[in-house]
């Protein structure tokens, strides 16, 4: 054989041997459905939807804390969707939980947390109870402030952690402060949706009372401690603290119109609002007060932090007095303007000018063409009126007239012009007037009665402090 024939005998079985050798490689690949591109995984592989070159997709995290695989160097089977982000939940917020009132059977969905509220008061303790009922992974609690900003909570619980995983757990909170508090859950797994119970018993202090929101009350005419050395709402805020209810107290001019008023009382609340870590207040004015209030939501736009608004004899339809006394209607200025300036003690010009500027934001005139039609209520706050009826002595004694307030002597010429102008009355405002909103009703006093004056001696049948007892009560049972 020559020499050119073997070499080209040789070229050509290496040719042979090559192709064979690929032929195979290729089988071999498809046998075991491994091969790229094709849609079919396998563990830490690309899918069809991973565009070529990029590292596969995988779910958990070794560095993503309360994910399940914290620590272990794991991940998941690949799907081509990305994994929830613990650190990324969807914060659902959940309802607010009344007096025993649990949490039985709630599902947790993936890539979530869930935020509930209850009220408690001061002084106590309870007892909270976090059970997984189903679900992969432990499920954490915490308690904390309801202001607490989100990217805080897990590091600013107000009570031990509960983790619970086969078992129950408990931990028990001392109550710091009246009023709401927010109870956040998680899970460890959170690719995964979980069902849960949560309990709240309480061990300690139970005959304690609050209110969802801190209580502020608004004073009307004369300011706060403008009766002597005594408190405006006599005696109340002692009586309500004593019991667990919250409390704030507005001090605002003692006269001088509901747009400086209203102002006043807007900065006080963004101080109430930061002292009680509170996310809203219920608000509480009497007379004046009660028309400072509702500026306070429509004028300055604090219908996101007023839960609830009770007003107590407010003018909202004005007062006759104060038109009277400014000449706006026709009869005696002198007689009704001496009568008011005597009322709120204005002794000084200054005095004097402040005490008109506020008898004109009560006035019939402006309430009624000014004041409501640019201060509408917020429907994001209940509204809820109450007023006083009292009568003189010779309505007093007439039998089935209903009238069981003698009024006081200091307002008596009110009681009467009011009587005759407008009809029933407190002796400052009428019955028709002070009607707002959810209107409760009357109350056997008359407008010094309404706040405990003069040094708690009210009408016999009627109890100021019971009153606001029982009010502060009804704002627990509406979830305010």
């Amino acid at each position: 054989m020559s020499a050119a024939r073997s070499s080209a005998l040789t070229t050509a079985l290496a040719v042979s041997l090559l192709t064979l050798a690929c032929g195979d490689s290729g089988a071999g690949g498809a046998e075991a459905g491994l091969t790229e591109g094709t849609g079919t995984t396998g563990s830490g592989t690309t899918t069809g939807d991973d565009p070529p070159g990029d590292p596969p997709t995988t779910t958990g995290s070794d560095d993503d804390p309360g994910s399940g695989t914290h620590g272990q160097g794991m991940t998941t089977t690949t799907t081509g969707e990305p994994a929830c982000d613990p650190n990324q939940l969807s914060l659902l917020e959940r309802d607010y939980l009344g007096v025993g009132e649990d949490v039985k059977g709630e599902t947790l969905p993936a890539c979530s947390e869930h935020r509930w509220y209850v009220a408690l008061p001061d002084e106590s303790s309870w007892q909270i109870r976090l059970t997984r009922t189903d679900g992969p992974g432990p499920l954490r609690a915490t308690v904390v402030w309801p202001d607490e900003p989100t990217a805080l909570v897990w590091q600013a619980g107000l009570a031990p952690p509960l983790v619970s995983g086969e078992d129950p757990a408990e931990a028990i909170f001392a109550v710091p402060r009246s009023g709401e508090f927010a109870v956040h859950v998680r899970s460890d797994s959170p690719d995964d949706a979980a069902d849960y119970n949560l309990e709240f018993v309480c061990v300690i202090g139970c005959e304690r009372e609050t209110t969802r929101f801190p209580i502020v009350l608004v004073h009307g005419w004369t300011g706060f401690e403008a009766i002597g050395p005594i408190t405006y709402f006599y005696g109340v805020t002692a009586d309500l603290e004593s019991r667990g209810f919250p409390i704030e107290i507005a001090v605002l001019d003692p006269y001088n119109s509901s747009t400086v008023r209203s102002g006043q009382l807007a900065e006080q609340l963004d101080e109430f609002l930061v002292a009680q870590r509170a996310r809203k207040v219920d608000l509480l004015g009497h007379s004046q007060g009660g028309i400072d209030s509702r500026a306070v939501v429509a004028t300055h736009g604090y219908g996101d932090r007023v839960s609830a608004l009770v007003t107590i004899a407010s003018p909202h339809r004005g007062t006759y007095i104060t038109d009277l006394a400014l000449g706006l209607a026709p009869g005696g200025v002198e007689a009704a303007l001496g009568f008011l300036l005597n009322f709120v003690g204005a002794v000084s010009a200054q005095q004097k000018s402040d005490a008109e500027a506020s008898f004109y934001s009560l006035s019939e005139h402006y309430m009624q063409d000014e004041f409501n039609p640019t201060n509408p209520d917020d429907p994001r706050v209940q509204y809820i009126s109450y007023t006083g009826r009292t009568c003189d002595a010779a309505s007093f004694l007439i039998p089935g007239n209903g009238c069981h307030d003698l009024v006081d002597p200091l307002i008596g010429w009110g009681y009467a012009l009011l009587q005759l102008a407008r009809g029933d009355n407190d002796g400052l405002v009428t019955v028709e007037s002070a009607k707002w909103g959810d209107y409760r009703g009357e109350m056997i006093a008359d407008h010094i009665d309404e706040v405990g004056q003069l040094f708690g001696v009210t009408d016999l049948k009627f109890d100021h402090l019971e009153f606001y007892r029982e009010l502060a009560r009804d704002l627990f049972a509406e979830e305010h």
